[in-house]
C-alpha cells in the first residue's frame, strides 16, 4: 500500500518520531489505526447534545459569590473590561 502525506502530515509524523513520542512511521500508523474504534465507541453525538443541555439546565441556578450573581452576571462583568 503506498499511502501519500502533505507536507504537514509528514512534518507532523516526523515531530513526533525526533520527540520520542513514537519510534518509527510504522509505529505512527498503528497508533493511529488503535484510535479509530476508540473514537468512534466513545463518542456519541446524542449523548454530548444530552450532556450539554444538562449543564446547562444546572447551572441555571448557580450563584457564585455571596452577593448572589449568577455565571451569565459574572460573564457579563468580565465582558466590560
Amino acid at each position: 500500500m503506498t499511502i501519500t502525506l502533505t507536507p504537514d502530515q509528514e512534518r507532523a509524523v516526523q515531530d513526533a518520531i525526533r520527540s520520542g513520542l513514537l519510534n518509527s512511521v510504522s509505529e505512527f500508523i498503528d497508533t493511529a489505526i488503535e484510535m479509530l474504534p476508540r473514537r468512534d465507541r466513545e463518542f456519541n453525538a446524542e449523548k454530548a447534545l444530552q450532556a450539554g443541555a444538562r449543564i446547562r439546565e444546572l447551572r441555571k441556578g448557580i450563584r457564585l459569590d455571596r452577593r448572589g450573581k449568577s455565571i451569565r452576571e459574572l460573564a457579563h462583568i468580565g465582558h466590560k473590561y
